[in-house]
């Protein structure tokens, strides 16, 4: 007789928990009003992007140091453009290419300070480069935005066309960092930023340090007649997709 008083006992309490759990539970607008941890995909920050190689035309300033006399090519506009190439990974393989409206005084040591002067010569400072860049985000955007950092090696020349002058900037080995950011608001172009450190070597000739008669020599013995000199080329450029 015991056992049906049991069973009746244990279903009452198990009725009332269900019906304080019922009472307990927050309803469904509760649930859904919930913070979901994290970023949905169309709310992320990030945007993956198809790995494409690209086409830069750029435009900017090339600061170059200046040394004493002027003699080494100058500071001025310059115009080129770039080809990317994905390979592994975040790195892009690029090659580049640019002219620089440069100048500088020329010189003649044969004549006394007073009259070696020719004036100031325009030249054109070309550059071409080989190199890699890592983009930091990877292969996506954050916010349309890929900042990427590389380093290139390649020539920079500098005919020189002054028939007095023995100074000629011929054509060096050169080395740079990139710099640069991304913008890619869209699929079919970006626009690019860039802050390149540039370096390359410059020679004086001899003829620099040999004193005129009468006269003093165009550069002192304690200047090196060798050596690394550099540049900050800042450029801004527009990149289209290839063969999408």
């Amino acid at each position: 007789m015991m056992t049906p008083t049991k069973i009746t006992y244990m279903s009452k309490i198990l009725v009332a928990l269900s019906l304080a759990s019922l009472a307990l539970a927050p309803p469904p607008s509760a649930l859904s009003a919930q913070v979901v941890v994290g970023n949905t995909p169309e709310n992320s920050p990030f945007r993956d992007i198809a790995a494409t190689q690209r086409i830069t035309l750029f435009a900017g300033y090339f600061k170059a140091q200046t040394d004493a006399i002027g003699a080494i090519p100058q500071s001025g506009p310059s115009l080129g453009v770039r080809y990317d190439l994905p390979v592994a990974g975040p790195a892009d393989f690029f090659a580049r290419f640019e002219r620089v409206s440069s100048h500088r005084e020329s010189f003649d040591p044969t004549l006394p300070a007073a009259t070696r002067s020719l004036g100031q010569q325009n030249l054109g400072l070309y550059i071409g480069d080989l190199g890699f860049d890592l983009n930091l985000t990877g292969r996506r955007t954050w916010h349309g935005i890929i900042p990427a950092v590389g380093l290139a090696i390649g020539i920079a020349s500098a005919p020189d066309n002054s028939t007095k002058d023995p100074y000629n900037f011929g054509t060096q080995f050169e080395f740079s960092g990139d710099v640069g950011i991304r913008f890619k608001p869209t699929n079919s172009y970006e626009l690019r930023l860039n802050a390149t450190p540039t370096f390359y070597q410059n020679h004086y000739p001899l003829a620099y340090y040999a004193v005129p008669n009468g006269g003093t020599a165009i550069l002192p013995t304690s200047t090196a007649r060798s050596g690394f000199t550099h540049a900050i080329d800042y450029t801004a450029g527009l990149s289209i997709p290839l063969f999408r």
